[in-house]
């Protein structure tokens, strides 16, 4: 299995995904900050994992391995994106046939994340109104997170 970690920071996820993957799997760090990258690398061979590795991207291109990635985290990164329809793109021809995206933003509506400045945060409407147009179709939507909202995407059928 192939995962990535869009937005991975210091590889937090990633180093948690690379357990669940195991030596089988693979997980791509990816960030468009070098210093990020080294972070990741650093607290990756500090902790032992050896499945991960580091991508760097762009703002319009992750930079990813076209139909091979199985799944794609983006964990409070999305709305971060300044070219988010070139970034949708990317992502989607990185997918394999069954990939799924899961995205989790801060919610817009109610005030369970009222501790989060308004433009870190996202609504349902917002998110939907820039996958579905970008060819992606949703999954599902999990709403039990006290604070985010989740999504799982999949490249539209």
């Amino acid at each position: 299995m192939l995962v990535v970690d869009i937005g991975c920071g210091s590889g937090y996820y990633a180093r948690r995904m690379a357990a669940v993957v195991g030596s089988e799997g693979s997980v791509l760090c990816n960030d468009i900050q070098p210093q990020m990258l080294r972070i990741a690398e650093e607290l990756a061979r500090r902790e032992g994992v050896t499945n991960v590795s580091t991508v760097l991207g762009t703002e319009d291109d992750p930079k990813l391995p076209e139909g091979e990635v199985d799944l794609m985290l983006l964990v409070d990164v999305y709305h971060e994106f300044s070219e988010p329809e070139a970034m949708l793109e990317a992502m989607r021809e990185a997918l394999s046939p069954d990939g799924v995206i899961a995205l989790a933003e801060f919610r817009l509506e109610g005030r369970t994340a009222a501790h989060i400045k308004i433009d870190h945060r996202m609504s349902i409407d917002q998110v939907m109104k820039e996958w579905i147009p970008a060819g992606y179709e949703l999954v599902e939507r999990i709403d039990s997170l006290p604070t985010q909202h989740l999504f799982l995407f999949r490249t539209a059928r």
